[in-house]
């Protein structure tokens, strides 16, 4: 059962043979505010429109669930390294009203087996509206 996706790349889903979904997703919507002196009396402030909407979430790459986690490392990272902008769809909802550029990605190396193989990662990735 597909859960969402950044695109057609990063398909989150739940299935018999593979589990990738996000946790601790935190959305930010934001104004933009200027202020403007005045002789005498407080700042006025004023609105010069919408910010950037910016998102993080939390994957958890596990070979045990199906996932190949230094392939995805490589696709997550060759998807923050040229920029691509996607659509960001969770359940059946379009997220936002432009498409989403993953800005900044880390990650973390948690089990690592005997020759080298990486199984089990977490990424932390950090996604900004693009329009």
């Amino acid at each position: 059962m597909r859960v969402g996706a950044l695109g057609s790349q990063l398909v989150f889903q739940v299935s018999d043979w593979r589990v990738l979904t996000f946790r601790n997703l935190k959305r930010e919507v934001s104004g933009n505010w200027s202020s403007m002196e005045r002789i005498g009396q407080k700042p006025l402030p004023f609105f010069q429109g919408a910010s950037l909407q910016t998102m993080t979430m939390e994957i958890v790459l596990d070979a045990s669930l199906g996932v190949r986690p230094r392939e995805m490392l490589k696709q997550i990272e060759q998807m923050v390294e040229s920029g691509q902008a996607e659509i960001l769809v969770i359940g059946r909802q379009r997220i936002g009203n432009g498409r989403w550029v993953i800005t900044k990605s880390s990650e973390a190396w948690d089990v690592i087996q005997r020759r080298g193989e990486l199984y089990r990662a977490t990424m932390s990735l950090t996604l900004q509206e693009y329009f």
